[in-house]
């Protein structure tokens, strides 16, 4: 049940499959929320241009469900409303593809339960309003955190603009600042960077905040996120050349 502190959300769900949409009502509707479930794309879109909604699910496939949430992200009532993209697959690419058209999170099918509980549970709370919400790409690669005199191997899960997530057995404490170092293979980058610990998940798992990204770790964590750069950010001292932090596989 909702805290007694969370607010009803409008939610308009828009999907092909019938099973989809009688799951998602039944998980909000139980909540307190208003759902609106529809299955056709060009209604939804009259829909969002005449009301506004708290969070919009998009489950059509491709390229339909793309399309529409541009429009949602054009539309007047809703350009700022969160769009959850319902995705049969959860490839690089077609995340990529969501977060340029709009998307703010995306859940693959089979919907499951615990999560889109969880996504409305956090958008009905006070704090919501005030959260930076990113984009998320998953990223395996290893870590090297300096934390005071220790330096700990890690492992990360998932990247953002803000920060990363990691795995991890270490003892670290939270709000302790730590240096990062680590690579981007696909976009041939070597980052080192300075954050901070701001979550646990559990005893394996640590969230961490980016602290001050210079230009160039912005540059290579955005093109490695959105596939390319949403505004041109010259690295420091090296306007008109390539980014200096860059390796050769293998290096």
């Amino acid at each position: 049940m909702r805290g007694p502190k969370s607010v009803s959300l409008k939610i308009m769900v828009v999907d092909d499959e019938p099973l989809s949409l009688k799951v998602m009502r039944s998980l909000a509707v139980p909540l307190g929320h208003t759902v609106l479930t529809l299955d056709d794309s060009q209604v939804a879109n009259e829909q969002a241009e005449t009301q506004r909604f708290d969070v919009v699910f998009v489950g059509m496939p491709q390229p339909d469900g793309l399309e529409f949430a541009r429009r949602i992200r054009s539309s007047q009532l809703n350009s700022e409303t969160p769009i959850v993209m319902l995705s049969a697959t959860d490839d690089v690419d077609s995340l990529r593809q969501a977060f340029g058209a709009g998307v703010t999170f995306v859940l693959t099918k089979p919907i499951a339960a615990a999560r889109v509980i969880g996504i409305l549970t956090a958008m009905a709370s006070p704090q919501w309003a005030i959260r930076r919400h990113a984009a998320r790409l998953p990223l395996v690669t290893e870590v090297n955190c300096k934390c005071g005199d220790q330096n700990l191997s890690m492992r990360s899960v998932n990247i953002s603009e803000s920060g990363m997530l990691l795995q991890s057995s270490q003892d670290v404490r939270l709000g302790e600042e730590v240096l990062l170092e680590f690579k981007i293979a696909e976009v041939r980058a070597s980052l080192n960077l300075r954050a901070r610990i701001v979550r646990k998940e559990g005893t394996e798992r640590i969230a961490i905040e980016f602290i001050d990204l210079a230009p160039e770790d912005q540059n290579a964590i955005q093109l490695y996120v959105m596939g390319h750069l949403k505004e041109q950010t010259p690295p420091r001292g090296l306007q008109g050349t390539q980014m200096h932090r860059l390796f050769r596989p293998g290096s």
